[in-house]
């Protein structure tokens, strides 16, 4: 929301607004360049702020606050209702909108950092971290203490008595070992080590108790701490962290539901599971037993990805493996509904043997042995169940690459009706590379439809929150996302948006060198300017008007040669 939009919902002027701004210190923090304000935010912040008497208006009951007028204007609770219970039918309105949209601070990550220091390495301090989240999710009483214990008067020094409580819950919960292992305490001191404590408690106290384990404020910052840290030195084993925005778009494409069993080859950190876990949660369902997989690539993305599900209690439904899945028997891990997948781009090397070799590649045809993408593409279509479906991040160049091999698996994979869209996303989506994607979206069997394709050209969308690095806002994702559901409701009847998405024919796209990037099939939006036609009919004659300007400055030209030469 912007200021305007606050100031005519709580019913009061826009400077008003500026001045809680420039008074107040906890005033929330704009979301984005253009000074919008989240909601949820706003209404908390304003539940805080008493009405004076004498502008309450009438209905209103002494009391009452900016807060529960926002809440009423913007819908979050009925205008008709009576005002005595209004005021906790707005607070409970509120505290229910933001527990399940709530997002941590912006300063929380530059706080961090500050109490990082220099010389804090930063590998050890995510991990140091991720432990401290864990610590305080499944063990109250011992964090309640740490707090205690950061208190400046506190007796002990605090480097002491953190070493002796980590100690404690390793010994509670092995998932934590190895990472406590590798965080070496000695290299803080104890002020900053008790300064995060303290952080981390501010930001994470005050929820619900009956908030789901995927929607704590401790996974939500676990999950903001890992889009954080993703920046270019930290890649973590060749294997990229998935930013939360494209996580939250896969997820609700593919929409995993309760019981479904969900894999992914190349998990990293985690991302992909704990938010396909977040939304079956969201959705009211439970997941039983081992009914997430996934496999890392390097030692520590196999600990940060057991930390970062442990914090969201995903540890007894988790199945996680240390190997690369296009080296193994894919049988080891059987077939799965939901696939996601980031995996390492253009891999070299990937195949123990030659690909023309392996029984694997047989349907589609083997990927080229310096190249692993169309290896990735075929092992996602091969370990899915009948029903399933997956979701592939590729740099765009996999869409239109000319290699022999390539092009070839990617015909017959469209003729065949295994790629059911494709959506090329925004520039500078990933902190930890400039490379340009495009999800894929697969299915296990041909469908009716399935010798059309969906294209998305999605590139438009999103939001830059600074200068580097842009983030799909929900209205992004909810557009996405019901492009291709009516897509699957309708078919090969869908007509399109112009300018956004469009469908092709397995005909045409092999026509067109079966290029698979969406920008070959989605038409240029019309033009919206009502003086475009008159413009293009002056356009010769503009033109004559230049040639002659430049004829003119020629001879001018050639005048002052000949005066100099003389």
């Amino acid at each position: 929301m912007s200021k305007a939009e606050i100031a005519k919902a709580a019913g009061v002027r826009r400077p008003a607004v500026n001045n809680w701004e420039k008074r107040h210190a906890d005033f929330p923090r704009p979301v984005d360049e253009g000074d919008r304000y989240e909601v949820e935010a706003m209404a908390r912040w304003l539940m805080r702020r008493p009405i004076p008497a004498n502008v309450l208006r009438p209905g209103e009951p002494a009391g009452s606050t900016y807060g529960e007028r926002f809440a009423r204007s913007i819908g979050l609770i009925p205008q008709t209702e009576n005002p005595e219970p209004a005021q906790t039918s707005a607070r409970a309105a509120v505290r229910s909108a933001a527990d399940s949209a709530w997002e941590p601070p912006r300063d929380l990550l530059p706080n961090l950092e500050k109490w990082r220091g220099e010389g804090g390495d930063p590998e050890s301090y995510e991990e140091l971290l991720l432990v401290l989240l864990h610590l305080r999710c499944h063990d109250p009483r011992l964090w309640g203490s740490l707090v205690r214990a950061a208190r400046p008067a506190a007796p002990l020094p605090f480097g002491t008595v953190l070493a002796r409580a980590l100690v404690e819950h390793q010994q509670r919960y092995p998932v934590v070992r190895d990472a406590v292992g590798n965080v070496g305490l000695k290299i803080w001191t104890d002020r900053q080590l008790a300064e995060v404590v303290r952080i981390l408690e501010d930001v994470c106290a005050g929820e619900r108790r009956d908030v789901p384990s995927t929607m704590t404020r401790a996974a939500v910052v676990c999950r903001a701490l890992l889009d954080g840290f993703a920046t270019d030195d930290r890649v973590r084993g060749g294997e990229f962290h998935t930013p939360d925005s494209i996580v939250r778009l896969a997820v609700r494409l593919l929409a995993p539901r309760p019981g479904d069993r969900v894999y992914d080859p190349a998990c990293g950190d985690g991302a992909f599971l704990a938010g396909a876990a977040a939304r079956i949660e969201e959705r009211g369902g439970t997941s039983r037993s081992r009914s997430f997989g996934g496999q890392t690539m390097s030692v520590r993305s196999l600990r940060m990805a057991a930390l970062n599900l442990a914090i969201h209690n995903l540890t007894t439904v988790t199945e996680l493996r240390r190997g690369s899945a296009l080296r193994e028997d894919p049988s080891r891990t059987g077939k799965s509904d939901v696939i996601f997948a980031n995996p390492p781009f253009n891999m070299r090397d990937w195949s123990r043997r030659d690909p023309t070799d392996d029984p694997r590649w047989r349907r589609f045809g083997p990927p080229p042995r310096h190249n692993a993408n169309y290896g990735w593409l075929q092992y996602a279509v091969a370990k899915l169940s009948p029903r399933g479906r997956a979701a592939v991040l590729m740099p765009n160049t996999a869409a239109v690459s000319a290699n022999t091999h390539e092009h070839g698996i990617r015909r017959k994979m469209v003729e065949q009706g295994v790629v059911d869209c494709l959506i090329m996303l925004p520039e500078q989506l990933f902190r930890s590379t400039p490379v340009p994607v495009t999800l894929w979206l697969l299915r296990s069997r041909p469908s009716d439809d399935s010798h059309h394709v969906l294209f998305i050209d999605a590139r438009a969308l999103g939001i830059k929150v600074d200068r580097k690095h842009r983030v799909l806002r929900p209205e992004d994702i909810d557009k996405i996302t019901e492009t291709y559901e009516e897509w699957r409701r309708v078919g090969p009847a869908y007509t399109g948006d112009a300018g956004f998405a469009a469908v092709a024919s397995a005909a045409t796209i092999v026509d067109r060198a079966c290029s698979l990037a969406a920008s070959r099939y989605v038409t240029a939006e019309p033009s919206s300017d009502p003086y475009a036609e008159e413009k293009v009919r002056r356009l010769p004659e503009e033109l004559q008007k230049l040639h002659r300007r430049a004829a003119e400055v020629d001879a001018l030209v050639d005048d002052r040669v000949s005066e100099v030469l003389r």
